[in-house]
């Protein structure tokens, strides 16, 4: 009879530290006495990219990428966009700046056809159509890019909404902007920083693109702190980068031809 009582008054003090945690409106979901389910990656082409990443843009959440112009941010985008693509899943972009060029997107390897671009006139009306896009479900990733100064400041409501709508959808929403906007509601958060321009040798030296340093700030499902170094040709979308840790770069040898080939940092 006391055991009886006492898992009663158990099930009676969880039921009521559940209730009281709802009442908080905690951003994502709260798992009482059991383990979460593990999350979907959507991977990004990129060998490295995803290691840091543990696997991938996590499905169901907000994503962050970060960094000021020419860091590599779009590059990024466009090799999400054709390794999603490749798979066979439909993709959205919500475009605010009117930057996106679909020429590069193709080719980067991206099949347009199913690429949904969308260009709204304003931030305000960017916010809702990436919730309709969640909503509507039937999309791997969906883009918000915010392109490059944000337009107006960010009504902080809209992340909450934004989150749930990509829970419900299992869609990974992935948000590309100057620096971090969505607070506690981005899963992670990847900042590109400008590392070096590259070079061609010769008489007359020619741009032939650059490095840049990609860094985990924020994980939320791991161990954030991780770096990875980035080389960016000109002419195409995104390379293979070289996977390094935070405190130490190693050497890597060429893998691919064409655009696509790891590098040795210096």
């Amino acid at each position: 009879m006391a055991k009886m009582l006492g898992m009663l008054v158990s099930t009676s003090r969880q039921a009521s530290a559940v209730a009281r945690l709802a009442q908080l409106s905690l951003p994502g979901r709260v798992h009482i006495g059991t383990a979460p389910e593990p999350v979907r990656r959507l991977s990004s082409g990129l060998t490295a990219v995803d290691a840091l990443l543990d696997g991938g843009m996590p499905c169901g959440r907000i994503s962050e990428v970060t960094g000021a112009r020419s860091s590599g941010k779009t590059s990024l985008l466009l090799a999400i966009l054709a390794a999603s693509t490749r798979r066979g899943e439909v993709v959205a972009c919500v475009d605010v700046a009117d930057a996106l060029h679909p020429a590069s997107v193709a080719r980067a390897g991206a099949d347009l056809q199913r690429i949904l671009w969308v260009r709204p006139p304003t931030l305000s009306a960017a916010m809702r159509c990436t919730e309709l896009l969640l909503q509507a479900g039937g999309f791997a990733v969906v883009v918000l890019d915010l392109g490059g100064p944000l337009p107006g400041r960010l009504r902080g409501h809209f992340w909450p909404r934004l989150l749930h709508a990509a829970e419900h959808s299992h869609t990974a929403l992935i948000v590309l902007a100057p620096h971090r906007v969505a607070g506690s509601f981005a899963a992670l958060s990847l900042t590109l920083r400008l590392h070096r321009p590259l070079w061609l040798r010769g008489l007359w030296p020619l741009f032939e693109g650059f490095q840049t340093v990609a860094a985990l700030v924020r994980n939320k499902l791991g161990m954030p702190g991780q770096k990875t170094v980035i080389r960016v040709r000109e002419s195409c979308s995104f390379p293979e980068p070289a996977f390094t840790s935070t405190n130490h770069e190693h050497d890597s040898r060429s893998a691919f031809t064409s655009t696509i080939h790891e590098h040795d940092p210096q």
